[in-house]
């Protein structure tokens, strides 16, 4: 489920928390890793049962949600309480024959002290549970607001692509344009289905996020005719280098809005990936309008953002972003990005 950690994260936490605690117990009690060990491994199971139901919970209203996940943390706490005194009474003797003497240490050797040693774990188990089921819930909500987030930035698709494209495929049935209305249909139609099913955390081979654009450029081809052509430039080795989904469309959707669109002679579209050293080069690259040969299109700042947003929240500082005008009278933006393969 998306915005939700997965196993391995809640065991890295679980983890790193009941090692961290566990180094004190270590310290004060040399020679004592018999009896730390099988009450470390117990914690860390039930820390992924607990991670699990809540997961199970996130879905619930909150009051309920809230309620379940309070009674979850108090049985995991009571039953690692149990398993500790349980170690303690039936190994510690062996282990510690003179265990009541060992600082900071007793061995319950009877029911009233086990009692009371029990009070206490399980107090304690229970503020560390708590304390993990709380950090669990930070990371859950924080994952939940990036994927909020990227879904956002991914849905932020030219809402007048969807208008002009299907304002397009009904003029070519007025004029009797069965073959290439038929064609647009089919391309938007891959289109949207790939789109809508992305999932916006992942990423995708290149090779797939290349066929996704192909089919937008063939829409926006149709579109416009003779006065749009492009070139897709992917060498065969960078067809399994992981992307991000989605990120090119924005560049995509610039070159045809601002390159296309405003110019009435014919426009080539190059999409180009290309490998330098350990990074992956993907660029875009149009003709610019005759009236603005050496400055950049206006009105392209919100399909910049968007990548840089994502890029941002997905790389941290690794990754660069860079566009403008180039020789010949074109424009090019390029992104370069760590290179890693599927």
């Amino acid at each position: 489920m998306a915005g939700i950690l997965s196993g391995r994260e809640a065991l890295v936490l679980a983890v790193t928390l009941w090692t961290a605690l566990s180094i004190n117990d270590i310290l004060m009690l040399p020679g004592g890793l018999p009896l730390i060990a099988p009450g470390w491994l117990s914690s860390i199971m039930l820390a992924l049962v607990l991670a699990r139901i809540l997961q199970h919970l996130q879905n619930q209203p909150k009051g309920l949600a809230i309620g379940f996940g309070i009674l979850a943390v108090v049985l995991a706490g009571m039953s690692q309480a149990m398993l500790d005194i349980a170690i303690i009474m039936l190994a510690g003797p062996h282990v510690f024959p003179g265990g009541q003497s060992v600082p900071g240490f007793a061995i319950a050797n009877t029911w009233e002290k086990a009692l009371l040693q029990f009070r206490f774990s399980m107090i304690w188990n229970v503020i560390v549970f708590g304390f993990y089921a709380a950090a669990l819930s930070l990371l859950n909500a924080q994952r939940r607001k990036i994927d909020a987030e990227m879904r956002a930035l991914r849905y932020e698709l030219n809402p007048h692509f969807l208008f002009n494209t299907l304002n397009s495929i009904a003029g070519l049935i007025e004029e009797g344009s069965a073959g290439r209305a038929d064609r647009m249909i089919l391309s938007l139609s891959r289109f949207l289905q790939t789109t809508l099913s992305l999932n916006p955390l992942h990423d995708v081979p290149l090779a797939q996020e290349i066929a996704l654009q192909r089919d937008y450029l063939e829409i926006e081809r149709e579109r416009f005719g003779q006065r749009m052509a492009f070139e897709i430039r992917l060498p065969a080795e960078l067809d399994t280098a992981l992307v991000p989904n989605l990120i090119l469309q924005p560049l995509i959707e610039n070159a045809v809005k601002h390159g296309v669109g405003p110019s009435s002679r014919r426009v080539t579209i190059v999409l180009e990936a290309r490998q330098e050293a350990d990074r992956l080069v993907l660029s875009v690259e149009n003709d610019l309008p005759p009236d603005q040969p050496d400055r950049k299109p206006a009105g392209m700042g919100i399909g910049l953002r968007n990548i840089a947003d994502r890029l941002q929240a997905r790389f941290g500082k690794r990754w660069q972003f860079v566009s403008g005008p180039v020789n010949g009278g074109r424009y090019r933006a390029a992104i370069s990005l760590p290179l890693r393969k599927a």
